[in-house]
């Protein structure tokens, strides 16, 4: 591959290689996990994104050159720079202008509410999003059901109109909705009333989806009122965040029996996700997954097979074995439009072929990423 220092028309959006390696991209998602060779295929198509990122993204080339790694020199993804969460809110690394992203999305700042970050995108970035959305969904939740009706514990667009947790859930079920989406976060947050009311004239399925604390305070109002629920067959909660920087938590087979005395649901239909919005992918719970296929396993995240998801030690951020609890790492063939590799401060560990997500790494549990922070800051001041 060739190594170079500028951008060219070779990685321009409209050029061939772009154009190619969306192509291929794409079929590689459509062709299912079970493809042959298809870690051989991974590979080799996001060392081909490495070198596209390496040479239209200036600020990540700059990184990846204080590092001293680039196109041609590596052999394996792994070996591919990841880029810290935090840099998303500093710098805008895109693979074009900002100013010609088709569309911008930001994270929900649940650390920084002043300072979040900003994903831009352009036609084929926006392309592989949705494409990557709408196929977790398929494999993950709408495993025997069609269509529903969406209850989001979001605000709508017209109050953000960038949020990713108002949008991504919306990519994800393109063409799956029964009727409009309602909204039921508002400026006075949830509206319990409004949420009791669709629940009582529930007659499609339902996907619920929103943060897992919401749902968590909608359970106990229900039952400080006496109030209980009977959602229709085949509905499933979609809950995200889990208690990750909340001050209080309780154990999930809790929070299963609550959901269960309120709305009837069972657990396999209640779908843990987890998310960033500086990761074009999305991972669910393998629950309902499990239960279609007939398989009797351990509860966890799953990983699709166009993403790594690796567990690295927060000082070194070399990868641990699995079991190991350190933070979490991101490879993702669908975050084309910035770059593949992703490292968060969010923390976990690998089990069987997926993952589990424990919290957030606090202050010295983050030096990692801190290091990597400071690399790619000084980086950009390199002339």
């Amino acid at each position: 591959m060739p190594k170079t220092t500028k951008k060219t028309k070779r990685y321009a959006a409209d050029s061939d290689f772009v154009r190619n390696l969306e192509q291929d991209i794409t079929a590689f998602i459509k062709a299912g996990r079970d493809q042959a060779g298809t870690e051989e295929r991974f590979n080799e198509l996001a060392l081909l994104l490495f070198e596209y990122h390496y040479n239209a993204n200036a600020p990540y080339q700059k990184y990846c050159q204080k590092r001293g790694v680039a196109p041609g020199e590596i052999r394996s993804w792994t070996q591919i720079p990841a880029v810290p969460t935090t840099a998303f809110k500093e710098i805008p690394l895109c693979t074009f202008p900002p100013e010609k992203a088709v569309k911008v999305f930001t994270s929900s700042g649940t650390t920084q509410q002043t300072k979040r970050s900003t994903l831009y995108f352009d036609e084929a970035g926006l392309r592989l999003l949705e494409l990557s959305q709408q196929t977790v969904v398929t494999e993950t939740m709408c495993r025997d059901f069609d269509k529903a009706r969406l209850l989001l514990a979001a605000p709508p667009p017209t109050m953000a109109p960038n949020l990713a947790l108002t949008n991504y859930p919306l990519l994800a079920l393109k063409g799956r909705l029964i009727g409009e989406p309602v909204y039921l976060i508002g400026k006075e947050g949830l509206d319990f009333p409004g949420l009791v009311a669709n629940l009582r004239e529930a007659e499609d399925p339902l996907i619920l989806t929103g943060a897992t604390f919401a749902f968590l305070h909608f359970f106990e109002y229900s039952k400080s009122q006496n109030m209980s629920f009977r959602l229709p067959e085949k509905s499933v909660i979609n809950d995200g965040g889990g208690f990750k920087g909340q001050a209080r938590e309780i154990p999930r087979e809790e929070y299963f029996e609550l959901a269960r005395q309120v709305l009837g649901i069972p657990p396999e239909r209640i779908l843990n996700a987890y998310g960033l919005s500086e990761v074009a992918t999305g991972f669910n719970d393998n629950g309902l997954y499990n239960k279609t296929n007939g398989i009797d396993g351990p509860r966890y995240k799953m990983i699709p097979h166009w993403v790594k998801a690796v567990v690295v030690d927060p000082d070194t951020l070399k990868p641990l074995p699995k079991g190991q609890t350190g933070l979490l790492r991101y490879h993702c063939l669908t975050n084309f439009s910035n770059v593949m590799a992703v490292q968060s401060d969010d923390v976990g560990y690998a089990v069987e072929d997926g993952f589990e997500v424990v919290g957030r790494a606090k202050g010295a549990e983050a030096r990692g990423c801190s290091i990597a922070m400071d690399e790619l800051i000084s980086a950009q001041k390199m002339k």
